[in-house]
C-alpha cells in the first residue's frame, strides 16, 4: 500500500473517528495514523446513532470543539482533524478556519457532509450555497491556510470537485455503517463496494497522484471486509467510526456484563453436581468451556449457532440457552428442510415467532437454509427489529434465534452475525460419561438401574461416532435386559461386542497397552487404572517400569 509522505512504510493508513478522549487514545495506543474529531463520534458514545450528526439537534462545530479540546487535542501524539460544518449559512468560513487552526487541529474534514443527501433536498441545499459546493470550498481555504485536508465524498462527480479543490486526503464513503445495533442497511454489497472503489481510486491516480485515497462506511464492519476492498481497490488506508468505537463497545460491554450477570451460573456449573443447564454435565475440560461459552452469551440478545456432529447434544444445548436466559416466552423448534418462513415472518398473520417477545425459536438442519431465507433473517438480525410490529418510537419486540448446524458453520455465522457454540462430541469429553451414563439411565423405563464397573470400562472403550444419542440408545436397550436392575458387562456385550482388551506379552506390546488406556482417558491415572482393571499403585508401578511418568 501506499505509504504516508515521509513515513517510509508501506501499510495501511489507519484514520479513527472519535468523540471520546478515552477511545481516542485507545485508537492512537493501538496505531491509527490520524484521529478525526467528528459530531457524529460523540452522539455515538451519547447513545444516538452517527446519523444524528446530520440533523439540526446541535450547533455542531461548538460541540465537536468543546469535547475535541477537553478530551483530545493534547493528549494524543498522532494528528487530530476537526470534523467541520460549512452549512450554517451566519458562519464566516475564514472565521471558523483561524479558530481551528489556532486551537492546535492539524487538519479539517468535511463533517456533517452533503453527501448523505440526495433528491430535492440536496439539490435545494446546493442551489442555495449550502451544500457540497460549500464544504469544497471550505476545504480549498482550509488548504491555502496550511491545515491538512480531508475530504469525504460518495460519486464521482463529488470526488471530481474534491481533487479540484487540492485535498490531500480522499475518503470514499459508503454510507453508514451496517452493523451492531444501531447499523443503517447500506445496501451497498461487499463486492459491489470493491468494485466502486477500484475504478474511482484509478481516476483519482490518473487525475492527482499524490491524493491519499481511504475507503468507509457500508458493507465494511471487520477487517477482513477492509481487506477484500482494499485488495481490489489498492486503497492506501481506510477511516473508521463505529467499526471502531461502537461495535466494539458494544461487544465487550455486552458480553463482559452478561459474564457478571451470569457469574453464580458459570461458577455452579463449574461441578456436576451443582449444574444449571439441563442436560449439560461439566467435569470435562470441554463440558466446562462449552458452559463458559453459554454463560457469557446466554445474557445477551445475540443470535446462537450451535454447531457440532449429529447426536453431540445440540438440541440439548438450546433448550439449556433458553432456559438459561430466563426468557418467560415459548420455546419452537423448526426444520430448516421444511417451509418454515410462513411461521417465523407470520406472512399468513400477525403470529410471527421472531416477534414474539422472550421466546426462543431453533431452527434445526441450519445448513439446508435456502439462500432467500437466509438473506431475510440477516436483514432482520441487521435492523435488531421487527417493524410490522412496533409502535412509534419503540423497539420492537424480538425472539432468541437458535440455529442448529452440522460442523463447518462458518459461513452461515457470519452472514447471520451469529454467536459460534461449538458442542465437542463425546469423544473428546469421555470424563463426562460416567455421569452421563447415569443421568441416561435415570430417564429409562428403569430409572433405578445402577451401572457395574466392568460395564463402564466397555462404555469407555468406545469411540461412540453416533455421539450422545447412539450411547442414550445403548444404555436404553441394555437397560431392559439387565438382570436385577443392574447393568452388567455381560448385557453391553449384547449390544455393543465384547470387549478388546489385548493381554500384554512383551514389555513393548504393555506399554502401548497402557499407553492407550492412558490417551482414553484423557492421561487421567485413576481413571486410567479403573479401565484397565488394576490397582492405581500399580499403574503407577507399571509407568514408572515403562518409562511413561512424564
Amino acid at each position: 500500500m501506499t505509504s504516508l509522505p515521509g513515513a517510509g512504510r508501506l501499510e495501511l493508513v489507519v484514520g479513527a473517528a472519535m468523540g471520546l478522549g478515552m477511545t481516542a487514545r485507545a485508537a492512537a495506543d493501538g496505531g491509527a495514523d490520524f484521529l478525526l474529531a467528528l459530531s457524529a463520534g460523540r452522539l455515538r458514545v451519547m447513545g444516538a446513532p452517527s446519523l444524528a450528526a446530520m440533523l439540526p439537534i446541535r450547533d455542531s462545530n461548538a460541540f465537536t470543539d468543546e469535547f475535541a479540546r477537553q478530551e483530545i487535542l493534547d493528549r494524543v501524539s498522532v494528528p487530530v482533524f476537526f470534523g467541520a460544518a460549512a452549512c450554517d449559512p451566519r458562519l464566516p468560513i475564514e472565521d471558523l478556519l483561524r479558530r481551528i487552526q489556532e486551537a492546535g487541529y492539524h487538519g479539517v474534514a468535511n463533517f456533517p457532509t452533503a453527501i448523505h443527501y440526495d433528491g430535492t433536498f440536496r439539490t435545494a441545499l446546493e442551489a442555495a450555497g449550502l451544500g457540497f459546493g460549500r464544504e469544497v470550498a471550505m476545504l480549498r481555504a482550509a488548504r491555502d491556510m496550511g491545515l491538512a485536508t480531508l475530504g469525504y465524498a460518495k460519486t464521482r462527480a463529488e470526488v471530481d470537485a474534491l481533487l479540484g479543490g487540492g485535498v490531500e486526503r480522499l475518503c470514499l464513503n459508503f454510507g453508514w455503517n451496517s452493523g451492531g445495533s444501531q447499523g443503517v442497511p447500506s445496501g451497498v454489497p461487499l463486492d459491489q463496494a470493491a468494485e466502486r472503489a477500484r475504478r474511482i481510486f484509478r481516476h483519482v491516480r490518473r487525475t492527482a497522484p499524490r491524493t491519499l485515497c481511504f475507503v468507509e462506511g457500508g458493507p465494511i464492519i471487520d477487517p477482513a471486509h477492509l481487506l477484500e476492498v482494499c485488495d481490489a481497490s489498492r486503497a492506501d488506508g481506510y477511516v473508521g467510526g463505529s467499526t471502531l468505537d461502537r461495535l466494539p463497545l458494544e461487544m465487550s460491554v455486552m458480553q463482559t456484563t452478561s459474564a457478571f450477570k451470569t457469574a453464580g451460573l458459570l461458577r455452579d456449573n463449574a461441578t456436576p453436581e451443582a449444574a444449571k443447564l439441563p442436560g449439560l454435565v461439566a467435569r470435562s475440560r470441554a463440558a466446562r468451556q462449552l458452559a463458559a461459552r453459554i454463560a457469557r452469551l446466554v445474557a445477551t440478545d445475540l443470535p446462537i449457532l450451535v454447531e457440532g456432529e449429529p447426536g453431540a447434544g445440540r438440541t440439548t444445548i438450546a433448550r439449556a440457552i433458553h432456559q438459561a436466559s430466563g426468557r418467560a416466552g415459548g420455546l419452537t423448534f423448526l426444520d430448516a428442510q421444511q417451509a418454515i418462513a410462513e411461521r417465523l415472518f407470520g406472512e399468513a398473520g400477525p403470529a410471527a415467532l421472531l416477534a414474539q417477545r422472550h421466546s426462543t425459536v431453533v431452527i434445526e438442519s441450519a445448513d439446508a437454509l435456502p439462500p432467500m431465507l437466509r438473506a431475510r433473517l440477516a436483514d432482520w438480525i441487521e435492523r435488531g427489529s421487527f417493524e410490522r410490529f412496533a409502535k412509534p418510537g419503540e423497539r420492537a419486540p424480538r425472539a432468541r434465534l437458535v440455529l442448529i448446524h452440522p460442523p463447518g458453520g462458518e459461513a452461515l455465522a457470519r452472514a447471520l452475525s451469529a454467536q459460534r457454540l461449538l458442542v465437542p462430541p463425546l469423544r473428546d469429553r469421555m470424563e463426562d460419561l460416567p455421569l452421563l451414563a447415569r443421568a441416561m439411565l435415570r430417564a429409562t423405563q428403569r430409572p433405578t438401574t445402577q451401572l457395574d464397573p466392568t460395564a463402564l470400562r466397555l462404555l469407555m472403550a468406545q469411540p461412540w461416532p453416533g455421539n450422545l444419542r447412539q450411547l442414550a440408545e445403548v444404555l436404553t436397550r441394555a437397560a431392559t435386559e439387565a438382570p436385577g436392575g443392574r447393568l452388567t458387562l455381560e448385557a453391553l456385550e449384547a449390544q455393543l461386542g465384547p470387549a478388546i482388551a489385548p493381554t500384554p506379552t512383551s514389555p513393548a506390546d504393555e506399554r502401548a497397552w497402557i499407553l492407550e488406556a492412558l490417551r482414553r482417558n484423557r492421561f487421567r491415572r485413576g481413571e486410567t487404572a479403573a479401565f484397565l482393571g488394576i490397582a492405581r499403585k500399580t499403574l503407577y508401578n507399571r509407568m514408572r517400569r515403562l518409562g511413561l511418568e512424564a
